[in-house]
């Protein structure tokens, strides 16, 4: 299962991502965890160490590319996408 983390700071947004992904099926994605903004989201993914983050880049308090930076630092293999991708 590929452990993926959810960074968005918009309700519908999140919530329509996690509706489109299929999770725990076929393809083997796993949500590890979500949060609304990078700031709140740094502590949950440096301790659940997901293998993708996916991540708005702007949001409040802490955007995505510095949360970006931040993670790839302490966790250089992981995966990083923005919801725009999807």
């Amino acid at each position: 299962m590929l452990k993926t983390f959810l960074v968005e700071d918009e309700v519908i947004v999140r919530e329509t991502i996690k509706r489109m992904i299929p999770w725990g099926t076929m393809y083997g994605f796993e949500l590890a965890g979500e949060a609304a903004d990078g700031e709140m989201a740094l502590p949950l993914i440096l301790k659940f160490r997901p293998d993708l983050l996916i991540t708005d880049i702007k949001m409040p308090f802490m955007d995505g590319l510095t949360l970006c930076k931040l993670v790839k630092k302490k966790l250089p293999d992981i995966k990083i996408s923005d919801p725009q991708w999807i």
